[in-house]
């Protein structure tokens, strides 16, 4: 059953990921990453094409009900794209990618962990630094 996304709607992007989260019991997607077109009105260039990293949100998409919700992580200072997402139980890891705002591809292990209580889910972020 197709349904509208309510609550913190990411923006249309490319070049993220998307992973699967399992927690007590319960399943949420989490978008992560990306990049997207400067809207025209913005562009300071005639390029159609002008792109720009995605904010470094973390979003949790709740297939049942079609909330999403987006977290921002204090480690998580750029966006990222083209990067590699591994997913497993209730956490996340990401490696590499770039950064189109500072030019890098940060050798950072990124380790997301979902908790998914009757509440509200808790988000949190460790990097690891140095990669695998």
């Amino acid at each position: 059953i197709e349904k509208d996304l309510v609550g913190d709607v990411p923006e249309a992007r490319y070049g993220h990921s998307i992973d699967v989260v399992y927690s007590r019991g319960k399943s949420m997607g989490v978008l992560f990453g990306g990049r997207s077109y400067i809207p025209s009105a913005q562009r300071t260039t005639e390029k159609w094409n002008s792109l720009v990293d995605c904010q470094p949100h973390v979003f949790l998409v709740d297939f049942e009900y079609g909330c999403c919700t987006s977290y921002i992580l204090p480690e998580l200072q750029d966006g990222l794209s083209f990067h590699v997402s591994i997913a497993r139980n209730d956490t996340i890891y990401i490696l590499g990618g770039h950064s189109l705002a500072s030019n890098i591809r940060p050798a950072n292990l990124y380790r997301i962990s979902v908790d998914l209580p009757l509440g509200s889910p808790a988000v949190s972020c460790t990097v690891l630094s140095g990669g695998i």
